[in-house]
């Protein structure tokens, strides 16, 4: 082993032995300092968390093979940050003062600003067309009614109504026919909103007494798209608003599509005669994508960014993202961010990662339903597992039923989601559960306090 005078010349030597692009060791490893070399404890420095994080996610294994390799014997690695540290520490070491922090900054603004290209190039190259839209079992129906409107509009499926699971493609479809309906026929005057967007129109001509504007600019048009049209639930007047435009479209033989987040029944406080119309038309329903689809629609994702991912890292991603391609596709996007800003090829442990940060923060459902039915199991002294069982007795079936009302109210998940959650039960199980507990709250004051004061205090203020 060569001799050094510091631990200092030593990491220099080290970052010799790394094979990085000038960018990732200049924005990743020139601003770590060698600390300490305690037997076979290596300590290094870097200002801030989140440089520390992405430096021992990314090159933690090739700076501790390179100072092992060096050394002569194995050695573990540990990256510290400023709030690792007291201020005596800081002073010993001789970091106060320093311009670390500014670094850490520039290495933050890089980081940003690469991802926001990133972004920008992913929304110029991957457009919401059907030619971007991967076909499986799960969606076919969905997509070929879509493709038959364009064809033909107001002929086949009007209105056309998709529900799914949020993240699974309905945006992409009707974003496909806007964008396929105006090429074939730019003369055509296609409105694109959402349940949301509709509501706020029609409050704002309300409010500055233009209603009449209101009306003329949905009512001439020669096909309306509405989005997520399940977020006008509970609010009347613009259900009223919808309907008497849907009537007026449709003796027009314009083409209608909705999509929502749950099938026409199962959206609570919309107007019969309004869910009546909603089901006119072709309901297409789209499913969570088969392993075969998922695999395809990452290699897609991945050809668009010109990223080679390995087989073992394209088959963890389909296995772990099973239920929601924007996870997916998200995944794809956050592998290739790290790719360009740190010039290193996708790994397996990359790909951990970055699945572990995705789970992580869609993980609230889940653990409120949990947390639900533990209240409730408390609430009635009955065992959590027994709600999700099959057993009937009187105490479990009524804590089974207030249990999936409430986890109705408060996570808004569709009646099959929830029918999974309870030892998939059925839709109408779900649906009589619900129906059994709002006939109790009507009649029973005391059980309605209860209930109401359960939904409060886990959240939910809204009763």
């Amino acid at each position: 082993m060569c001799s050094f005078n510091s631990f200092a010349d030593i990491f220099e030597e080290v970052k010799k032995l790394l094979t990085l692009s000038p960018t990732a060791m200049r924005l990743w490893i020139d601003p770590l300092k060698p600390l300490k070399l305690n037997n076979n404890q290596v300590l290094l420095y870097i200002g801030s968390d989140f440089a520390r994080d992405m430096t021992m996610n990314n090159f933690g294994n090739m700076l501790t093979d390179a100072f092992s390799e060096l050394l002569g014997f194995e050695i573990e690695l540990k990256i510290l940050c400023d709030k690792d540290l007291t201020h005596e520490q800081r002073m010993h070491y001789g970091l106060e003062g320093t311009a670390n922090g500014e670094l850490e900054k520039e290495l933050e603004d890089d980081y940003a600003v690469k991802t926001r290209l990133d972004k920008s190039e992913k929304e110029s190259n991957y457009k919401h067309t059907f030619d971007t839209f991967i076909v499986g079992d799960n969606n076919r129906l969905a997509y070929a009614a879509c493709k038959a409107v364009v064809q033909e509009p107001s002929t086949k499926y009007n209105p056309l109504f998709i529900y799914s699971e949020p993240g699974l493609g309905k945006t992409h479809l009707l974003s496909a026919v806007k964008t396929e309906m105006e090429r074939l026929h730019p003369e055509m005057n296609i409105i694109y909103t959402n349940g949301d967007t509709f509501t706020d129109d029609f409050v704002s001509s309300i409010r500055a007494n233009k209603t009449e504007e209101f009306k003329a600019k949905y009512r001439n048009c020669d096909m309306l798209l509405i989005d997520d049209v399940q977020f006008i639930s509970n609010k009347v007047e613009t259900q009223q608003e919808l309907f008497h435009t849907f009537n007026y479209l449709h003796t027009q033989s314009k083409q209608i599509i909705f999509t929502s987040d749950r099938p026409p029944k199962e959206i609570n406080g919309i107007e019969e005669r309004l869910l009546g119309r909603f089901e006119w038309g072709l309901l297409a329903d789209i499913a969570p994508p088969e392993y075969e689809t998922r695999i395809a629609i990452i290699k897609r994702k991945a050809e668009l960014f010109k990223l080679n991912l390995p087989d073992n890292v394209i088959e963890f991603l389909a296995d772990k993202l099973k239920t929601n391609i924007r996870q997916l596709e998200g995944a794809i996007t956050k592998i290739n961010a790290l790719v360009v800003v740190t010039g290193v090829t996708p790994t397996l442990n990359m790909a951990q990662s970055v699945v572990k940060d995705i789970l992580s923060s869609h993980e609230p459902i889940p653990v409120t339903v949990e947390k639900i039915i533990n209240e409730v199991a408390k609430i009635y002294s009955v065992d959590p597992d027994d709600i999700r069982s099959a057993k009937r007795s009187s105490q479990i079936s009524i804590a089974r039923q207030v249990a999936i009302y409430v986890v109705s109210r408060i996570t808004g998940l569709s009646y099959s989601s929830i029918g999974e959650e309870f030892g998939h039960r059925d839709h109408s199980t779900i649906v009589y559960a619900i129906t059994k507990v709002k006939t109790n709250l009507e009649k029973d004051s005391s059980f309605k306090s209860m209930v109401d004061d359960m939904i409060k205090n886990l959240g939910n203020t809204t009763v």
